[in-house]
Parts: structure tokens; sequence; C-alpha cells
């Protein structure tokens, strides 16, 4: 899953701020960021299965710690 991350991580590693949609990549480059993010997503659930970690239940969880701890009020 490490290495997943990194070449995930490797796409923007030079991009600078990425504008909402992409507007400005190509579409073959669209296309390998969704293949990246697709094998990270499936090493990470399958990793919270092993583990017996509900990933919604968690996510939904740590969603609610988030918004106590940063209100979007002070944000």
């Amino acid at each position: 899953m490490v290495g997943e991350v990194g070449e995930l991580s490797e796409i923007f590693m030079w991009r600078g701020e990425v504008a909402k949609g992409l507007p400005n990549w190509k579409e073959s480059d669209k296309q390998h960021l969704g293949e990246e993010l697709s094998d990270v997503l499936l090493y990470l659930i399958r990793l919270a299965d092993i583990c017996g970690i509900d990933l919604a239940d968690a996510a939904t969880k740590k969603i609610v710690k988030n918004a106590i701890k940063y209100p979007s009020k002070t944000i």
C-alpha cells in the first residue's frame, strides 16, 4: 500500500495547487490519477477488512470528531 500511495503522491509532486475538476490536466493524466486512486482505495479496503475495521463507521466517527475539533465557524 505504501508503494501505491507513493505512486499517487508522485502525480502531484510538481503540480502545485490543483484546481477542482482538474481543468488543466490532460485526459490521460486524469485517467492515470483515477487508476492510482483506485489502487490505494482497494488496498485500504482490504487492510480495513483484514484488521476488522468498519471503514464507513470509522470515517463517520472521524468526521464527527473533526467537526467538534474544527468547527466550521472558526475555519
